[in-house]
């Protein structure tokens, strides 16, 4: 832990008790304009709550009065954003943050008025000292449950502090009565595959990927995961909550093959029925798809980005075509869907390659198929590589980072044309498969 010596007195409020605290996700607007994902992969029916910022809230000890908000799922603009921190007026405003919002971050830091100001989230990770200039008093890096309740009883000092990665297994449940569920419920469209209810809700079983995909920006490369039996009692306590389904939203769900089978065993003991699904990676053992689907699971959102092996070994994906059939045969099997993320633009992919996609998807199986541009994102391998090839003639995510701007747009080592033409095809595979029914659920 590294923090500088200037602390600021526990009594920084005179009189004021309790302290108020309010955690804020950051609002959509101002953020990076993505070129990744077409807009009909934006389903507005789709909103997860912050379960790590719900975390965090549920370590803070109950002298405290805390309040989340979600600005991100509420659909609040900046302005509303601001007016509801300052109508609470809290002591300490601690903000998650995504790399893509640090623009609307520099806005709060600098406009609110609380007297302490934090910052953590996927964004403090590699730009701390960054975040410190623009206006936080303290930046949390990785898991914050423990250190920012310690940080508290301190006496809120001033810089650095890491948190590793915590004991899941010992954290409280996410204090995910402190949002409106009705915020989350889900307004039925007609790019909806399946019914799914009325209240869909996150939850995580473990954090981090060991793997090194070039193109992927999840910075934990070490597997956090909780037991069984925290994962059942979670379960148990979403369908309290009044959950009508449950997706796991893991990096890499099913990375050890006991775990998952342990959990799938665990639930199904318990007598849970409730539709739920997981994110994870390509399963080739049938064991392990046999017991999910045992235990309920309706999909498995996987990254296949691509069917052609020489395309994987661009991207380091370390599955091969094989493993992606073997895949979709044991699914179909058990009766699970798959939802396949692709990725398109991936050097050396041809014209050939993409006219046959579709019909080699439809073969699968893979029934809802999710399409994607391969982009240099912030902290990934992909940018790291065109910036040492020399693709960029500055470090642009660095350049944002330093001084975030509105509606930033990152330059593209593609032609126009090239780009034009990978958005057009992702729009026609979008209308194949609709003419075939199987419309998309945005993941």
């Amino acid at each position: 832990m590294n923090q500088d010596s200037t602390i600021v007195p526990v009594s920084w409020i005179p009189g004021l008790r309790p302290r108020k605290i309010l955690l804020a996700v950051m609002p959509y607007e101002g953020e990076v304009r993505d070129k990744v994902t077409d807009k009909f992969y934006k389903n507005s029916a789709v909103k997860y709550m912050p379960l790590g910022v719900l975390s965090i809230a549920a370590c803070i000890p109950p002298s405290y009065e805390v309040k989340v908000l979600d600005a991100a799922s509420r659909g609040l603009t900046l302005e509303e954003t601001i007016e509801e921190i300052e109508a609470f007026e809290p002591d300490i405003l601690g903000l998650s943050v995504v790399t893509y919002r640090a623009w609307s971050m520099v806005q709060i830091l600098n406009r609110c008025t609380a007297p302490v100001k934090v910052v953590g989230g996927p964004h403090a990770t590699k730009s701390s000292a960054y975040i410190l200039e623009q206006g936080a008093d303290a930046v949390f890096i990785d898991d914050a449950e423990v250190t920012f309740p310690k940080w508290l009883a301190d006496g809120c000092p001033k810089g650095v502090f890491d948190g590793g990665q915590a004991d899941l297994n010992n954290l409280p449940m996410p204090a995910r009565k402190l949002l409106n569920k009705e915020d989350y419920y889900i307004e039925k469209n007609d790019d909806l595959l399946f019914d799914v209810g009325r209240l869909r809700l996150p939850l995580f079983t473990s954090k981090g990927c060991p793997f090194s995909c070039i193109y992927c920006d999840v910075q934990q490369k070490t597997f956090n995961f909780k037991s069984p039996e925290r994962v059942g009692d979670e379960f148990e306590d979403l369908i309290e909550y009044g959950a009508t389904s449950i997706h796991i939203l893991d990096d890499a769900f099913n990375i050890r093959k006991s775990r998952v089978v342990d959990i799938s065993r665990e639930l199904a003991s318990r007598g849970i029925d409730i539709d739920w699904s997981a994110r994870g990676t390509v399963e080739v053992r049938e064991e392990v798809i046999a017991e999910l689907a045992a235990a309920g699971c309706k999909r498995l959102h996987v990254g296949i980005e691509c069917l052609d092996d020489t395309l994987l070994q661009t991207l380091k994906k370390s599955q091969r075509v094989k493993h992606v059939e073997k895949f979709a045969d044991h699914c179909a099997k058990h009766g699970i869907d798959i939802l396949g993320y692709f990725i398109l633009g991936a050097p050396g992919e041809t014209e050939e390659y993409r006219q046959k996609l579709p019909g080699v998807i439809a073969d699968l199986n893979i029934r809802i198929p999710y399409f994607n541009i391969l982009s240099p994102l912030a902290e990934t391998p992909y940018y790291s590589q065109l910036l040492s090839e020399g693709k960029f003639e500055r470090d642009h995510w660095d350049d944002f980072c330093r001084e975030p701007v509105k509606d930033f747009i990152m330059p593209d080592v593609r032609p126009d044309e090239e780009r034009a033409m990978l958005e057009a095809t992702i729009k026609e595979y979008v209308a194949y498969f609709k003419r075939r029914d199987l419309h998309v659920f945005a993941a």
